[in-house]
């Protein structure tokens, strides 16, 4: 009975744990863009509006302009329409790995399962980004943005705010 209690806990603590670290890293983007208003209404307006909305559509000179022009010119700007992207720490050299692969393998049962792996985010991420480019023309934007001097360590959140700090 003891181990039967214990196995259906750790169950319902795995399958909502991953909830829980989701929302705090929700949580924790929201409090970050709570310190400057303008870009909170840049980011807001980009998730519901489409990044290539907002950058057609905003006052020139405006922060929610500049943050749509940063991010648009940059090839993980289309990430920050995934809520909690701002504090991910996905490694920008991983991520880019993960796309490699893909275009050296036929996708399968079995290359779904190592996407998984990496985690619901990276998926998210690959489909979000996808949904802008061609996987070669993805491939190739993220391998030269690394080559341009970009940390291989740089993380995915820290990537995206700096673009959008240069607009405060």
């Amino acid at each position: 009975m003891k181990k039967t209690l214990t196995l259906a806990a750790l169950l319902t603590v795995s399958l909502f744990g991953c909830d829980v670290f989701e929302s705090s890293k929700a949580q924790i983007e929201q409090q970050y863009l709570s310190e400057n208003q303008e870009l909170k209404a840049a980011i807001d307006a980009i998730r519901e509006q489409g990044l290539q909305a907002v950058a057609t559509s905003a006052e020139s000179g405006s922060v929610a302009a500049c943050v749509a022009k940063n991010l648009d010119s940059d090839p993980m700007g289309a990430l920050i329409e995934v809520e909690g992207a701002l504090q991910d720490s996905a490694d920008l050299a991983g991520l880019v790995e993960t796309i490699n692969s893909l275009t050296e393998q036929e996708l399968s049962l079995e290359t779904i399962g190592k996407l998984l792996q990496h985690g619901a985010e990276t998926v998210d991420y690959l489909k979000t980004l996808l949904s802008q480019y061609e996987l070669s023309e993805l491939q190739t934007q993220l391998t030269h943005l690394l080559e341009q001097g970009q940390n291989k360590t740089q993380d995915v959140g820290q990537h995206l705010r700096e673009l959008i700090e240069q607009c405060k």
